[in-house]
């Protein structure tokens, strides 16, 4: 599960596939060119609601923090639904050891971002496959309703060439959730429990391959946030660099940066393996640092017609 975009330092160290098969470049797919989106002015979504939803702690910090930050400070209220248990990402802690440091790490994100709250749902971390879809589709669902969620952050399900299904399978699950929650005849039970159909209308999908680029998210103003977020997943950030200094040493070579104080050393892998490539990405867009997604809005099929033709009853 960790995912390592640091291909520069992988081809000087002769790491080559080794590394390039733990994380992707994500790349765009050729299309018309993307929307840009800035930050703006006050709080114009204060009532609003997001759900940041991903297999895997670092996963939104990494893909999305930036995008997290602006949508919190332009007045949404978040919450993080974590989807496993990340049981399989620290460098040298029991299996027990890593569901307990990651799920404090979860906690600290949670309070460092500002959400309102987490919800793990607990499945074995790189075993989502083998659990069943609707399962994972109906805990959404009442999770959507409850929360009344506008807006979802997740992996993107048509992004090609995932290699983890942790993955997929929540993006995909999050796609049919999103869908099905407004749907009176899916799972009408939940209606005893006080809840209502609702709509998530908004849907900001990242990809760790290539994928459909329509939007891009400005997050030079938030990059800070952005940093201390992916900084908060301390237990995997850790075993990335450990991972990294154990190829390199195995070639011969070291980064002196990767080395001794382990905070210090985080934070110079955080800056050369995710913000210099947010800075790439944003380069390409005439922005200093920039997040890609591909992007599905509200549905505006009808508003004309409703414009002209409907009557206040």
């Amino acid at each position: 599960m960790v995912r390592r975009e640091f291909f520069k330092v992988a081809a000087a160290a002769g790491l080559g596939t080794a590394a390039q098969n733990t994380g992707m470049a994500q790349t765009a797919v050729a299309g018309p060119a993307p929307f840009i989106e800035h930050a703006t002015p006050g709080q114009p979504h204060k009532g609003k609601v997001f759900a940041l939803i991903t297999p895997h702690l670092d996963d939104g910090p990494i893909f999305a923090g930036g995008t997290v930050a602006k949508l919190l400070n332009e007045g949404y209220t978040g919450y993080f639904i974590r989807v496993s248990n990340d049981e399989k990402d620290s460098y040298s802690l029991t299996m027990g050891a890593t569901v307990l440091a990651n799920e404090q790490d979860a906690a600290h994100f949670v309070e460092v971002a500002g959400l309102k709250k987490r919800y793990d749902l607990h499945y074995r971390n790189h075993g989502l496959d083998d659990v069943s879809r609707m399962e994972i589709r109906v805990r959404l669902i009442f999770l959507f309703r409850l929360l009344k969620v506008d807006t979802v952050l997740s992996y993107d399900p048509w992004g090609h060439y995932e290699e983890n299904p942790d993955h997929y399978v929540t993006a995909q699950a999050v796609e049919a959730a999103c869908w099905m929650s407004a749907d009176h005849l899916d799972f009408p039970e939940q209606f005893d429990a006080g809840l209502k159909v609702h709509s998530v209308s908004e849907k900001y999908y990242f990809a760790r391959g290539p994928q459909m680029v329509n939007r891009v998210v400005d997050i030079g103003p938030t990059i800070r946030q952005k940093a201390a977020y992916i900084a908060s997943c301390r237990t995997m950030i850790t075993n990335m660099v450990k991972g990294t200094n154990d190829a390199l040493t195995a070639r011969g070579l070291r980064i002196s940066a990767f080395a001794g104080n382990q905070e210090a050393a985080n934070e110079a892998y955080i800056q050369a393996a995710f913000l210099d490539r947010d800075k790439r990405i944003g380069a390409k867009y005439g922005l200093e640092y920039a997040e890609e997604f591909h992007y599905i809005g509200p549905d505006r099929s009808l508003d004309d017609y409703i414009k002209t033709h409907a009557e206040h009853i």
